[in-house]
């Protein structure tokens, strides 16, 4: 039987130890390059999405303020509107039933 131990000092384990060694610590750098690439993109979506969000929600705060303005200037239409069609109305039953009045 062999001295295991003789084996593992030859020149030949020495290399390969070192060459596994350094396959290790090049797969880790690796692995750590590719997850600082990843944060950064990830960190650079998620300020778009921020900046974007920021934008189209000061649209449609925009966009509800103009609304709410329009929907006003449109209700207060109506109601003069509605108004100057009552008082005809009532001016013409006037005229109908008094003529000599609504002169």
């Amino acid at each position: 039987m062999t001295n295991m131990t003789t084996k593992l000092d030859t020149p030949n384990h020495s290399l390969v130890t070192r060459a596994l060694d350094s396959i290790d610590r090049s797969h880790a750098r690796a692995a750590d390059s590719i997850h600082t690439i990843r944060n950064s993109v990830r960190g650079a979506l998620e300020s778009s999405l921020d900046r974007f969000e920021a934008a189209t929600t000061s649209f449609i705060k925009t966009a509800r303020k103009r609304l709410t303005t329009a929907d006003s200037a449109t209700a207060d239409a109506i109601i003069r509107a509605q108004g100057a069609v009552g008082h005809a109305i009532e001016r013409a039953r006037l005229s109908r039933s008094e003529p000599q009045l609504a002169s």
